[in-house]
């Protein structure tokens, strides 16, 4: 039997997938949450370099509020910002998902793309600083646990400097010098 390769298809499926990920402003971990595809393996769709089968373009496409082929329309727009995060937000609801854990999922993402980029991190700040700034922005509702939790992990990467402030229990964050 002869092996037929198009690959293509598999890029154009890719960059729209990513499309449509990037309009609903979740990222790859949060697909993963919420469809079981492995991270890795969205990664690797979006980069055109892996094919995947009916039943992930069947799910992916239930994700965003679409049917099979409308997500393999890649001549069709994309649905608003809002209208896929409806979507989304019917597709977790259906199947039982958590949404604040969803978008927790999502937090790390969020501090990596939008604020580490920005000004925001550029002087000292409280979690509860940046947890304001989440909501106002992103209409993100996170904790202070939550975001302090993230920004210790972004401290581990070295994206952010964690600082010492005249309580005890209270740390401060900054970007890197390295960013």
């Amino acid at each position: 039997m002869r092996k037929i390769e198009r690959p293509e298809t598999l890029k154009r499926f890719g960059e729209r997938f990513k499309k449509f990920r990037q309009a609903a402003d979740v990222s790859q971990e949060q697909v993963h949450y919420a469809t079981g595809i492995a991270q890795p393996h969205l990664s690797e769709i979006e980069t055109g370099s892996r094919n995947i089968g009916l039943t992930h373009i069947a799910v992916l496409a239930e994700f965003f509020g679409l049917t099979d082929s409308e997500l393999l329309d890649y001549s069709a727009p994309l649905p608003s910002s809002e209208e896929l995060k409806k979507s989304i937000r019917g597709f977790l609801k259906k199947n039982g998902i958590d949404p604040a854990t969803f978008l927790k999922k999502g937090l790390a993402n969020t501090l990596r793309t939008k604020v580490l980029p920005s000004k925001f991190l550029s002087s000292p700040r409280f979690a509860k600083e940046v947890a304001d700034l989440l909501k106002d922005k992103f209409g993100a509702d996170f904790t202070t646990t939550a975001i302090s939790q993230a920004l210790e992990n972004l401290r581990k990467k070295g994206l952010v400097v964690k600082l010492p402030t005249d309580k005890k229990s209270k740390f401060q964050y900054r970007k890197s010098d390295k960013n």
